[in-house]
Formats: C-alpha cells, structure tokens, sequence
C-alpha cells in the first residue's frame, strides 16, 4: 500500500491508496519546526493509523511532502518519525514546495506559488525545482498567505482602522481582547496558526472595500516579492496551491493581469494530484 501525505502547519491531508481504492484522512500539521519528533509520533499514532483501515506493517511506501521540510535534519527528523510507526514503509520526505511542482507541473517547468497558512514560491524544470524564492516563516516572510492577511486583520482591529460595522462582526464572532490576542500572539504556541484562522474573516468579508483592500496589499506583496523576482516569470505560467489562494483567486488573476503575469491551475489540495503522480509515473 502507498500513503501520501501533504503537510502545511495547520493541517495534514493523507492519501491511502491500496490497487485502485484511495482513502482519504486529515491530521493537524507536522511542521518539524513546530513539532519535535515525539510529537509527531504520537499524532500519527493516535489520529492516523487508529483510522487507517490497514495495519502499519502493509504500508510498503511513504511520500510525505510537508512545510519545514527543507533542511535535511527536519527531514530526518520526519522521517525517523513515520518509520517508527510505519517499520516497513520505504519513507521519502521531502519539501512541500516539490509537492506543490509536482501536483501543478507534473513534467512541465512552471513557477509554483503556495498560499496557505504560509507562503513560499519556486521555479520548477520539469524534474527539480532550480530556485526558491520564500519560505521564511511568519516572523520574516510568508507575505500573502493566511498568517499575513490575519496579521493585517488583527492590527487593524486593535488600532481602530477597521470600519465600525466591520468591528461589530468581529466582536460577535471572536469575542476576543488585547489581553488574550497578546497571550495567543506572544506567550502560547501556535501563533502561526491562530493569525491565520483570522483569514476566514477576510475570506467571508472580502466584498467589503476594507478587506478587499487588506487583501489586495497583501496579494501585491507576495508577487512583487515572490513571483516578479523570477528574470522570467512574464514567459512563465505561474500556478497555486493552497486554500487562500485558492478561495481568493478572482482577486489573485486580476492582480496577476495586471502585472503581465500568465496563470495556470489554482489547486486547492495537492494530494489529490500527487497521487496520480506517483501511481501512474
């Protein structure tokens, strides 16, 4: 059996494939920076394979792309994780970038933005990506993804700039106070994930001029920063992956045409597409 796994930091998508059934499940994120080895240990333990419908040892394959996978210790770090619990499993992990190429690209070049809770952005040759531009994480980078839009949410709650009917929902839907944002910000774990849950707001409020703003400063960055970096994304498609773009495209492509940019697919979960990759390569 073959399990395939995409990562962000807030939630893990799973694929089981057995012949030609493929089984769906859903964990929280295994971001190796946000979570130690034990960790990930006990959420495959406990929230995977007690759902998997097969016993660990039929697992024969595992690719497992995932967010913080770039440097070869997290890497190892993962993998120590899932052949642990999966002892027969030949285990491949790699970035979530090479996910992203790969269930945009298939064999094609392309450039490949990721819009989700975080950012990052490459270019990809049909094989291999040549260049990174991105994936520095909510506190140096991660512009346009979902951190970045409920940061600017957040700040423009706190400071008073958004309109008062606007505040009012707010108010009514989060319940929340400087007091808990400061705790939730600067004193638990997860603040990644927490700014980014404010992103929802933005996604339902967007036809307002307020958002839709916030969301368009934040859009323009990530392709000045990510996209436009590339000496050839005006002869390049560039596709994206990940919930934010996904669910924002219609303001994603009338900021791309505008700045010559050519856009290709807008996948929603990877996993789906990795899974024909690697059955049918």
């Amino acid at each position: 059996m073959l399990l395939i796994a995409d990562s962000g930091s807030s939630k893990t998508s799973w694929r089981l494939v057995n012949k030609q059934d493929v089984l769906s499940f859903h964990t929280e994120g295994l971001n190796p920076y946000y979570k130690t080895v034990g960790e990930i240990k006990t959420i495959l333990q406990q929230d995977l394979i007690s759902h998997l419908q097969a016993k660990p040892e039929d697992i024969t394959q595992i690719y497992f792309y995932g967010a913080g996978c770039s440097a070869p210790k997290k890497c190892e770090e993962v993998k120590n994780a899932l052949s642990h619990c999966f002892p027969a499993a030949k285990v491949v992990v790699d970035h979530d970038i090479i996910g992203a190429a790969r269930a945009c690209c298939g064999h094609e070049k392309g450039i490949v933005g990721i819009l989700g809770t975080g950012s990052n952005s490459c270019y990809y040759d049909g094989k291999s990506t040549t260049e990174i531009i991105g994936g520095l994480g909510y506190i140096l980078g991660d512009e346009g993804s979902g951190v970045h839009i409920g940061k600017a949410i957040v700040s423009a709650y706190l400071t008073h700039e958004m309109p008062g009917e606007l505040k009012k929902v707010f108010d009514e839907t989060y319940h929340l106070d400087r007091a808990t944002i400061d705790s939730k910000v600067y004193l638990q774990p997860n603040a990644n994930r927490f700014l980014a849950s404010f992103s929802l707001f933005a996604e339902e409020y967007k036809a307002h001029p307020f958002i839709h703003h916030i969301i368009e400063d934040c859009f323009n960055l990530y392709l000045d920063k990510h996209v436009c970096r590339y000496s050839n994304y005006k002869e390049t498609t560039v596709h994206f992956v990940g919930s934010v773009g996904y669910y924002n495209k219609d303001i994603l492509v009338e900021l791309c045409t505008h700045k010559g940019i050519k856009t290709g697919r807008f996948i929603l979960q990877p996993v789906d597409e990795l899974v024909g990759f690697h059955k049918y390569k």
